[in-house]
């Protein structure tokens, strides 16, 4: 299981966001030995799930992210 260590905004660049699209956010992660990992997520799920800074991440997390 990992913790949530941040919460960004998604950087977008210089591009803004496509009309329609949902805001997201990278989410970084840290296991119990330390490992780190981050994903990127619609700040919608973040918010409807409860996750914050400090939440447990019980996701799934493979290799390729």
């Amino acid at each position: 299981m990992y913790t949530v260590t941040h919460i960004y905004e998604a950087d977008f660049g210089c591009e803004e966001r496509v009309d329609g699209a949902k805001a997201k956010c990278v989410v970084y992660l840290e296991d119990e030995n330390g490992r780190q990992r981050h994903v990127e997520v619609e700040d919608e799920w973040l918010t409807a799930n409860g996750i914050e800074e400090g939440s447990s991440w019980k996701e799934n997390i493979t290799d390729e992210v």
